[in-house]
């Protein structure tokens, strides 16, 4: 079961589907990709909640009942997504998170990285992202513990971009590499999406 939360975000109104209890130890916040949205995570969300954490499934603007839209990410200007991020990072801290784990895949896994540059959060999982060239000084600035996951055939062809983010990211941080054209949600589907999720459930929960 979910309960429905509704954060504020600039003059936006999000929204957001909470599984599991505050306060906690740690929160995840979940983000969907472009052509998804939070609901995505109703069937994974409860795996992050039986480990012991809270789990946020947010809607980035436009998408499922949150108001506006989002823009493209252009370096040193405000990004809505990272903008929408701290809104519902700040909601759980409000409500007694004491920790903040972030899980996104594909426009997601951009915007959960470029919220770690906050330096607020306790890990960071990025799936199937980065999906474009990404410039290292950028990628250093990802911060927590880091897991990037995807496949090797991904149709987004993301490997080269992946692995260029990983190598001029900061420890610590871990790679996840699954025989695959599946990109973003589609990992979950996969045959080795069971294998996938527990993986990165674990991460996130690891010292829980």
């Amino acid at each position: 079961m979910s309960r429905t939360l509704r954060i504020e975000s600039d003059a936006e109104t999000l929204q957001a589907d909470l599984y599991g209890e505050l306060p906690a130890r740690r929160a995840v916040i979940l983000v969907h990709g472009q052509q998804w949205d939070g609901s995505g995570w109703r069937d994974i969300a409860p795996r992050f909640v039986a480990r012991g954490l809270a789990a946020l499934a947010i809607n980035l603007r436009g998408k499922d009942g949150s108001s506006g839209k989002t823009d493209e990410y252009v370096e040193g200007k405000p990004w809505s997504a990272a903008t929408d991020l701290r809104a519902a990072k700040h909601a759980l801290r409000s409500q007694g998170a004491a920790e903040i784990a972030l899980v996104g895949a594909s426009l997601g896994g951009h915007a959960v990285m470029a919220s770690s540059f906050d330096g607020d959060v306790e890990c960071m999982v990025s799936i199937s992202a980065p999906v474009v060239a990404t410039p290292d000084h950028l990628s250093r600035r990802i911060t927590g513990r880091k897991l990037f996951v995807y496949a090797d055939r991904d149709v987004g062809d993301v490997m080269p971009h992946v692995l260029r983010t990983f190598a001029a990211a900061e420890d610590p941080k871990t790679m996840l590499v699954f025989g695959g054209k599946e990109h973003s949600r589609g990992m979950f589907a996969a045959p080795y999406g069971d294998e996938a999720i527990s993986a990165i459930v674990d991460f996130v929960a690891k010292g829980l």
